[in-house]
């Protein structure tokens, strides 16, 4: 079956930059990223079987709020320290310390609370095999964007040292405060009071970390919500054509408000698990599908705290191996953040996620979170080479 993935790959590209004209920046929850789904949902209504949006509460600003919060306990705290009160800065900064370990380590919902309401939508469509339903595989991106990340802006070699030096200094000024409260010492405390004060020039510039405002969001991640869309519509051809796959069941999936901590993926999950168990199922995620050579699927998840499938991370690997594209298999990296890949994989999906960027605390892509994610900053190389992969590896498991 001869396909044209270049063809595909234009109007990968034409349809992302299609919707960022019309929407712009799209921060979940706002009118411009909860329109974005409607078009995303009506695009996919024109070919696949059955078309949805499942609504879901997000609280936009929570999954970053914890930030502010902690420069804030920091702040209090070392007044704390100048009044010889270690005992409250110890405490303060404890429940900070907290906050982030189960905000941004794990991801939890521990601060959402705090945040307004607003409403997500996640896109989902399926095309339904020819015979019985044996297994089923999901290609997903999200459609919303991110908030601009200052320190990617302004000194992007410092941003390991100034996201590092400032958590690692609240945290030992933390201990050092535990420290002071059992010893009892002024001159102690004194000494913490002093090393928190000049600390506190690393820790008040996480302030400033992110903007209120998004980026335009394309390879991160528009363009695989786009992929997912053409994706499936040449599923959908095969089977007018005669050529339906047999027992694989392939859903599209836009996910709204990655970009809040994965909140999108989450109602999806929770909404829909009982579907997700029923067969065996896969997940093709994609996110941020920049640049060939940095090509990549992962095998854990969300701060390495999710095992993603080493398995289906190996296949796909090793389908894009056959195609002619080199792509690693790798753990994602501590400190790194997550994908939407993690909340499906928690309740047994086989799920992995294709990046292709640089994914460390020292390298990111230049675009990464500020105003330059472009449509014109991704290698169309690479939306085809991702195309091409998932297009083998539907054939190979509907195979199996």
């Amino acid at each position: 079956m001869q396909i044209d993935f270049s063809k595909m790959t234009e109007q990968v590209l034409t349809y992302t930059q299609a919707l960022i004209d019309r929407f712009g920046p799209r921060q979940a929850g706002s009118k411009a990223c909860q329109s974005c789904a409607d078009a995303l949902h009506e695009e996919l209504g024109g070919f696949a079987d059955s078309t949805r949006l499942e609504t879901f509460g997000v609280q936009t600003g929570a999954f970053l709020g914890w930030i502010r919060i902690l420069v804030t306990f920091y702040v209090i705290g070392t007044v704390m320290l100048w009044l010889n009160l270690p005992q409250v800065t110890a405490g303060l900064l404890f429940v900070g310390v907290l906050i982030m370990v189960f905000q941004f380590f794990l991801y939890k919902h521990a601060i959402d609370f705090l945040f307004p309401k607003k409403v997500g939508k996640n896109v989902v469509a399926t095309v339904e095999p020819e015979g019985e339903v044996k297994q089923q595989i999901i290609i997903a991106g999200h459609h919303d964007s991110a908030s601009i990340f200052n320190f990617f802006i302004h000194q992007p070699k410092l941003y390991a040292l100034r996201v590092m030096g400032g958590i690692g200094i609240l945290v030992a000024v933390w201990l050092f405060s535990v420290a002071a409260s059992f010893i009892g010492s002024a001159t102690v405390n004194m000494v913490v009071a002093i090393v928190s004060s000049i600390g506190a020039l690393l820790v008040l510039q996480l302030w400033f970390f992110y903007s209120s405002k998004c980026t335009p969001g394309a390879g991160d991640n528009l363009v695989a919500s786009c992929m997912a869309v053409e994706a499936l519509r040449q599923i959908a051809k095969d089977k007018k054509d005669g050529k339906a796959l047999q027992h694989t069941r392939v859903m599209a999936v836009s996910f709204d408000a990655e970009e809040e901590g994965l909140r999108g993926a989450y109602a999806f999950t929770k909404q829909n698990k009982a579907m997700l168990q029923s067969f065996p199922t896969y997940l093709y995620n994609i996110d941020c599908p920049y640049y060939l050579k940095d090509m990549f699927y992962l095998t854990s998840d969300i701060n390495t705290s999710v095992q993603l499938s080493e398995d289906f991370a190996n296949l796909c690997a090793e389908s894009a191996k056959k195609l002619g594209y080199e792509a690693k298999v790798k753990p994602i990296a501590f400190l790194t953040g997550g994908t939407d890949a993690a909340e499906l994989a928690k309740v047994g999906v086989s799920a992995t996620t294709l990046m292709a960027m640089p994914w460390d605390n020292t390298e990111r892509a230049a675009v990464y979170h500020t105003p330059n994610d472009t449509v014109d900053a991704i290698e169309e190389k690479t939306i085809q080479a991702g195309l091409e992969v998932f297009y083998e590896v539907v054939q190979s498991i509907d195979k199996q």
